[in-house]
């Protein structure tokens, strides 16, 4: 019985050159049809065919025959496969939350979300999802893709197709094949253990068994006040007073509360309640009633009101923080507000708090997400081979533990994607700025941009620089738009002959001339900075840093630097640069480390 995979069904969009496989009975004939031309193949001893189907222009719907299979609403258009971590996976539900204003429906942009999921044994053959236009309920759709594909139909109404395979907490390896993972021993020996029967299921099991009964033990302790706390007439005038944000004195681990009364003069509309992102898990109350529930540390804290829900007078809000793993922690510079389109009420200042339940650590839970090869063999082996224009790929935070062997697997990975799809341009975004607060990780973010800045020495690849769309306080950035907007520049001048500007100020060298340090760039035309004057730091001969302020002379940074026996000069050198420099176009540079030469 003829199978396809899920790839091929309604509403699929297919490239120009489009490569068809399925399943059936071994040495059966396989015929489709696509736009009045027939196309035959036969299935092997394993029961597999493959066929191309070839397209003489854009567009849609068409109706593709494969045996008795009937596929409606097919288009022919641009594909992008769409791979990383949690930053590519970042739902537009995220997005909107920035700017509402963009997020437009568009039935040109198609997805095809693979699920989630991990395997070791080997690569599986098929995966669940189905194609989605960006219509309706776009919430659950991913950010920087459906903003690179808007980006593209500015100014081209193909339609665009996006095979997205992203997973949070996944470093390179994860998305390596076996055979490649075994060239670098130290990965190697990580995998092993997944492959024995049962050791990821008993380990599960096992760590979801001690969560279940930390959460329950707090639980209990918390029981009798649960539910009180939160209540609007609550009697709090025996709890302390402290400010939102100072997190002095507060348990190690385990629960707090914090309640705070509100007046307002009169009944409103719509509201949203913003109450910035907390660590590690929070509920919040509004007069009683739960309006927000986060389990982990990430996502941001926001919702819409129910109308009616705040009342003319005094207003009660009450906040449940659970600390397991991280200690209970509100996070400063995010916004702490209600906010109506006429008013906005702060929510920083004194607050009435108390300790619910103070508790021992949590032992962390079962996580093989960080395991190479998992999803590699349950997410990303289902899709390749699908015919596509280019790979986006946005991924590198959890390998900043271990930031020097990231060229090399990205080479490898890279690779073995050239292999399964041909040599597509691989556009990948450079780590945007950050506060890393993990203790011991040092310059580990700068080393793993500076990592991913060599990887343009692949054929054919492109980096864009979001060194300025991060935010200090989050690893989750809300700005993809830019993100995607910047990818799309890529794109049009890799995939599609387009003679634009995609870059901005590229390193080209450094040199010393009678104390004045010269950095050339290509594509600084204009060259200018933002939030003050660019810092340099040049390394001497024994490895000491020593910081120079820059000045921009034409497409040039120069610095007067004496007699220093400079032999490096790194800009942009730490997690989360206050400094960033543009050409003429607004697209900045990424951080860099450059050896100086005399001249």
């Amino acid at each position: 019985m003829l199978k396809l995979p899920a790839l091929f069904a309604d509403g699929m969009v297919i490239s120009k050159k489009a490569k068809i496989w399925g399943w059936g009975e071994p040495g059966e004939n396989i015929t489709a049809s696509f736009l009045g031309k027939a196309y035959k193949a036969t299935c092997d001893a394993a029961g597999r065919f493959e066929l191309t189907i070839i397209s003489e222009s854009y567009g849609g719907p068409h109706e593709l025959t494969i045996g008795d299979k009937i596929i409606n609403d097919v288009y022919v258009g641009r594909v992008w496969l769409c791979g990383g971590q949690s930053n590519m996976e970042g739902p537009l539900g995220r997005a909107a939350l920035m700017m509402p204003e963009h997020i437009i429906e568009d039935s040109r942009i198609r997805f095809f979300q693979v699920e989630k999921g991990l395997r070791f044994d080997a690569p599986a053959t098929d995966t669940n999802a189905i194609w989605r236009t960006a219509t309706g309920d776009m919430s659950g759709l991913f950010a920087v893709p459906y903003f690179f594909a808007r980006q593209l139909l500015s100014d081209d109404p193909t339609p665009i197709g996006l095979i997205c395979t992203p997973a949070g907490g996944t470093p390179i390896e994860g998305w390596m094949p076996e055979d490649l993972v075994q060239d670098f021993p130290e990965y190697y020996e990580v995998l092993k253990p997944m492959k024995i029967p049962g050791y990821m299921e008993s380990q599960t099991e096992e760590a979801n068994r001690r969560v279940s009964a930390w959460h329950t033990e707090l639980t209990a302790n918390d029981k009798g006040f649960l539910h009180s706390w939160a209540d609007e007439n609550f009697d709090d005038s025996a709890w302390q007073t402290r400010m939102l944000l100072d997190s002095s004195g507060l348990p190690e681990y385990g629960s707090i509360w914090l309640r705070k009364k509100i007046s307002l003069p009169k009944q409103a509309g719509k509201v949203i309640l913003k109450f910035g992102r907390i660590e590690n898990s929070v509920k919040v109350y509004v007069n009683g009633v739960q309006v927000i529930s986060v389990d982990y540390m990430y996502p941001p804290c926001t919702c819409v009101l129910p109308e009616g829900l705040l009342k003319v007078g005094e207003n009660t809000i009450a906040v449940r923080i659970v600390g397991d793993a991280n200690h209970p922690k509100i996070v400063p510079g995010k916004e702490y507000a209600l906010v109506h389109t006429d008013w906005r009420v702060d929510l920083n200042g004194e607050w009435k708090w108390n300790v619910g339940t103070e508790m021992p650590k949590a032992e962390p839970g079962a996580w093989f997400y960080n395991r190479p090869c998992g999803v590699y063999n349950y997410m990303l082996a289902p899709v390749l081979g699908y015919s596509v224009d280019g790979i986006l790929w946005y991924q590198g935070e959890s390998n900043t533990g271990r930031p020097s062997t990231y060229k090399d697997l990205f080479t490898a990975f890279a690779k073995h994607m050239r292999e399964k799809f041909g040599n597509v341009p691989i556009i990948f975004n450079q780590l945007a700025n950050y506060v890393d607060s993990n203790p011991g990780t040092g310059e580990n973010w700068a080393e793993l941009r500076e990592q991913q800045r060599k990887c343009l020495e692949i054929e054919n690849t492109a980096m864009s620089v979001s060194i300025d769309c991060g935010e200090w306080n989050d690893l989750h950035p809300l700005d993809k738009k830019t993100v995607g907007e910047r990818m799309a520049l890529h794109a049009r001048k890799l995939a599609y002959d387009e003679n634009i500007v995609s870059d901005g100020p590229v390193v080209k060298h450094a040199e010393c001339r009678n104390g004045k340090l010269i950095i050339s760039f290509e594509n600084g035309i204009g060259l200018w900075a933002k939030n003050g004057y660019p810092i340099v730091d040049v390394l001497d001969n024994a490895g000491h840093v020593h910081k120079f302020f820059a000045t921009i002379e034409k497409e040039t940074l120069t610095a007067d630097i004496g007699k220093l026996d400079a032999k490096i000069v790194r800009f942009g050198w730490v997690d989360c640069p206050s400094v960033t420099v543009y050409n003429a176009y607004n697209l900045p540079a990424s951080p860099f480390m450059v050896k100086i030469v005399e001249s």
